[in-house]
Formats: structure tokens, sequence, C-alpha cells
């Protein structure tokens, strides 16, 4: 039966609600909701905190994830021009974030899921272009960052294959040196979060160092202009070798990429000065 987010939010404020399969699927309707009170508080932390328990089944696992990666959830109106889609895209992932980071602990999905993960994701960066951050009035939408959580849990997870994550490492470098838009809301640092993780788990220095320099390399042997669009690229440039540049730096002192990203940002210096 359908609720309105109305009746669902003053459900979900009532103490000891207990989340049974009816509830979570009208939570899962609701969970773009553009009010941010009922989509951050109350959805997705009720649902985190419910995902984190004891109580929670693997039957409902399955319900999450198939929900999250059908055309109602992460991939809901993703090649339209709704402005407000990105929020379920969004939350969905920062959805499986949290039931992947439980499976992780205590397995419950099948071998059919791990499987197509990947794939999923990887579909998914390719075509989102929603990259905003903070949306007046309806808070974060942040699509970038919460995928960025996903990839960092994934990443870690036991059954995900690290070496097959490389495009998904390359897309992102494209995604957050894009001159479409201008990233200021920390995205970057979710991303490398997650490029921390794949470094541990064995993606080689080299396979970063060649993603950046093929999305820097280019721009630096044209002409300078100072448009929007390279602006944006320039900033969006340097601040991801910035930050990258010091979590390698303080998490593997032996490691050359420092080194080989201050080349990159000093050559940059050298043309944009």
């Amino acid at each position: 039966m359908y609720v309105t987010e109305q009746q669902l939010k003053e459900q979900l404020q009532q103490e000891n609600t207990v989340i049974s399969q009816e509830l979570l699927e009208q939570m899962l309707y609701h969970i773009g909701s553009l009010d941010p009170v009922l989509r951050d508080e109350l959805i997705f932390s009720r649902l985190a905190e419910w995902i984190m328990s004891e109580t929670f089944t693997a039957a409902s696992a399955k319900l999450i994830v198939s929900f999250v990666l059908s055309s109602d959830g992460l991939f809901y109106q993703l090649t339209t021009s709704d402005e407000t889609a990105v929020f379920t895209r969004s939350f969905s992932a920062l959805l499986l974030a949290v039931v992947l980071e439980k499976d992780a602990a205590t397995p419950q999905l099948d071998e059919t899921t791990y499987e197509q993960l990947s794939d999923q994701l990887l579909m998914y960066l390719n075509n989102e272009t929603d990259f905003r951050g903070q949306v007046p009035s309806y808070g974060w939408a942040h699509s970038i960052a919460h995928i960025a959580d996903v990839y960092q849990v994934w990443l870690a997870h036991p059954r995900c294959r690290v070496a097959e994550q490389q495009p998904a490492i390359i897309r992102l470098i494209e995604i957050l040196t894009t001159p479409e838009y201008h990233f200021i809301d920390e995205e970057h640092e979710r991303v490398i979060s997650a490029w921390m993780v794949a470094r541990e788990r064995d993606i080689s220095d080299e396979t970063f160092f060649a993603g950046l320099e093929s999305a820097v390399k280019p721009w630096l042997d044209v002409p300078m202009t100072w448009s929007e669009e390279r602006f944006n690229l320039l900033r969006n440039t340097k601040q991801l070798l910035q930050a990258f540049y010091f979590r390698v730096k303080w998490q593997d002192k032996m490691s050359a990429l420092p080194e080989q990203i201050e080349h990159l940002l000093f050559q940059i210096h050298q043309q944009y000065q």
C-alpha cells in the first residue's frame, strides 16, 4: 500500500518503529525524497542503523540490492534531464555502501550479485552527469562522494576482484578532472579514500599515475585560455593531485608516486603561473 511522504515521516518519527518488509519497500520508494529530513535523517539513517544490526536478514539484503541495482535506484532517470532524480541515485548508492559493509563482515549476498556488481557500478559511473554537491533547499546530492563510499567498501570486500577495478579508477579520474563542473565539496577526498584501499590491495601506483598523466597531458599541450571550462579543469585537477600527493605520502613514504604527482603539478604551474 502506497503511503505519502508525510505519512512515512510520521511513522518513522515514532519510537521503536519496526522495519517490516512493507515499511522497507516504502522507505526505498521514497529514498530520493526532496525533503532532507525525511531522506537523510529518517530513511537513510534508520535503514543504516537497521542494516548493521543483528536483526537484518539476507532476504532484506537481497531486496535492497535488487532495488539499488534497478532502474528505480542507482539507474533512476539516469539519462534524462530530471534535476531531482540524482537524489534517488545518490542515496541508493549510499545505502549500497552500508549493505556491502555489513556483508563483508557477515556474508548475506549471493554469487550472482558479487559477479555483476563491478559492471553495474562502472555502468553507473559512465553515465552519471549530475555532479552537484549541496543543492539549495534539497540538501546533499553528492553523487560522486556517495559512489566513492561504495567503492571504498567494495574495494575492501573479500569478494571484490580488485585487479578488475582499474576502469573505475580511470573513470573517477576523468570525472574529477572534468571541465563541466567545479568540485567544491570534498568529493576528491572521498574518492581518494577509496583509492587508498585499492593501493593496499595491490592496485599499482603505475595505474594511478598513468590515469592522472593521461588526464593532464592533453590540455598542457594546447594554448592557455581562461575560459570557465579551462578554469574548472585547472582547479579540479590541482586539488585532486595535491590531495592525492599528501595521502600517498602519509601512507607510504617509500612510494615514488608523490614525486611523479609533484612533477605533474610543476608542469601545470609552469603553464599557468
